[in-house]
């Protein structure tokens, strides 16, 4: 089915064609390459391609749809590097993105961690050990620090020291 479009693509529109065949290698090449399960790596590259095709597409049906424009448009060094530099954005977007995601995820997930801590510490001044798990209990007996505030307090804070130099 997909070999009857592309040849009817073909026949009634050789320009259009022509110009998706020679911009949208990256994309081909990236659909090779890619093992990964869902093809991300195809699908950015793929995204972006069509991104900086876009315009020469809209320049050629614009201007006449002539098989002449379509090849000027191919051998325009500079419609190239437009094509091409988007694409080479996909592959950055698919190599840079997970990083930072997975980056931002661990940053948010300390940052409630703190949070949550400091939620805790209000809530032990304020009802006291029964609210304590059992670890911050054993703490709280072993610190040897003046009480200035509650022990629960005091056991937190060292649990919360513990945890920032394992983090």
């Amino acid at each position: 089915m997909l070999a009857v479009g592309l040849l009817a693509l073909i026949f009634a529109a050789l320009p259009t064609a022509t110009l998706l065949f020679v911009g949208m290698v990256p994309t081909l090449v990236a659909f090779i390459v890619d093992m990964t399960p869902g093809r991300y790596l195809a699908r950015c590259v793929a995204g972006m391609n069509l991104a900086g095709l876009a315009p020469f597409l809209h320049h050629l049906w614009a201007r006449g749809h002539t098989m002449t424009l379509a090849l000027d448009i191919v051998t325009d060094v500079f419609a190239w590097f437009a094509i091409y530099g988007a694409s080479a954005l996909g592959w950055l977007l698919f190599l840079g993105l997970p990083g930072a995601v997975s980056m931002f995820r661990m940053l948010n997930g300390k940052r409630r961690t703190y949070m949550l801590r400091e939620k805790q510490k209000q809530l032990v001044n304020e009802w006291g050990d029964s609210i304590l798990p059992a670890e911050a209990k054993a703490a709280k007996e072993s610190a040897a620090e003046p009480e200035v505030r509650s022990g629960a307090a005091v056991a937190l804070d060292e649990a919360i020291r513990a945890e920032r130099g394992r983090g």
